[in-house]
């Protein structure tokens, strides 16, 4: 600090001058036009990520295969408050229900469910409700109130098979109809409410309907 004393101004300047100067880096500013290819960048990966997934491609190492998860069919009660299936999923898939395949099986238990909410078999008005295999009709009378079968017939019985062994399949159906309507005249029962459980009311399932009808169930 002496010595600076005793500096003139040319001194001083020159003395100032000998000092080294520690410069502050400048911050980098990104320009608007930086930003918007930035942005335009991650666009177009993303674009190229979501065109391999729905073309079936690997892109930039990641795989677009979609899976999904596949649940077990299992018999089901009236009750059930579920439908499990299995599903076969074909391409890209987000979240349930997007390109399942539903089986003709499970659409007719779905509509069996919708009607069933609205078909009951009281003690006054019994239900009347048929299953159809590939070869045989069945039909019983059913009073949901108590769970209990007050009549049914099948073609499966020995004298019925019998009998319609000569008959086309809509004709042993008809049989099976009046063979209900009589066993539940014998009971007592007159009027019934018809349970198509989820079939289409046509071929044999009318046939059956038809058969009760000339047996005497009102409906």
């Amino acid at each position: 600090m002496a010595a600076m004393a005793t500096m003139g101004p040319s001194s001083y300047s020159a003395y100032v001058d000998t000092f080294e100067v520690a410069r502050v880096p400048r911050r980098q500013r990104f320009g608007k036009n930086s930003i918007f290819g930035a942005v335009a960048l991650v666009g177009l990966v993303m674009c190229v990520i979501a065109w391999g997934g729905f073309s079936g491609q690997s892109v930039l190492g990641f795989s677009s295969a979609a899976t999904a998860s596949t649940r077990s069919f299992a018999p089901m009660m009236i009750k059930t408050p579920g439908i499990t299936r299995n599903v076969d999923v074909h391409g890209v898939s987000f979240g349930n229900g997007i390109n399942e395949r539903i089986t003709p099986l499970e659409r007719r238990v779905r509509r069996k469910l919708h009607i069933r909410k609205k078909v009951e078999g009281t003690p006054e008005r019994p239900r009347l409700t048929i299953f159809r295999s590939n070869n045989h009709m069945y039909g019983q009378i059913i009073d949901d109130s108590i769970g209990h079968t007050i009549a049914s017939a099948g073609t499966v019985e020995k004298d019925v098979k019998a009998q319609v062994a000569d008959k086309t399949p809509k004709e042993a159906a008809e049989m099976i109809g009046k063979l209900l309507g009589e066993r539940a005249k014998a009971k007592g029962v007159e009027k019934i409410v018809f349970d198509r459980n989820g079939y289409k009311y046509h071929g044999r399932v009318a046939a059956v309907a038809d058969g009760a009808r000339e047996a005497g169930l009102v409906f």
